[in-house]
């Protein structure tokens, strides 16, 4: 009887075990969309001769220092967006001062003509159209 209830014991633990809930933190797998990004040049017209780097969303940078191993605060003159990732860049750190909306595929050659040519210091990359 001592071992009958033992074994009882032990499947209702496995059982009550199973049902517990899975945390986010515990998935190690997320998806990524590979559209939601923004490549950001040092260089007008693309320039990836100089550097460059693609950041992937969604994520907010409230600062854009040592973003790659660069301070890319007020050094940015051209653009890419993926056809699924909206950008809000901001003048400013803690996305404060002009904010510029930079829309899904949306290419900007010269900031300089939308006024924000090396005047980027905070952004947010959202997914999703």
């Amino acid at each position: 009887m001592l071992i009958w209830r033992m074994v009882m014991l032990t499947l209702v633990f496995a059982v009550a075990l199973s049902f517990t809930p899975a945390y986010a933190a515990d998935m190690e797998m997320q998806a990524v969309d590979k559209n939601c990004f923004i490549e950001i040049f040092e260089d007008d017209n693309f320039d990836a001769d100089d550097p460059h780097v693609v950041l992937q969303g969604p994520k907010d940078y409230a600062s854009l220092k040592n973003i790659g191993g660069k301070d890319w605060a007020n050094d940015i003159e051209s653009v890419i967006v993926g056809s699924n990732a909206t950008v809000r860049a901001y003048e400013d750190k803690d996305f404060k001062g002009t904010e510029l909306a930079l829309l899904p595929g949306q290419r900007v050659q010269n900031l300089g003509k939308l006024d924000m040519a090396n005047d980027i210091e905070s952004m947010k990359i959202a997914c999703g159209k």
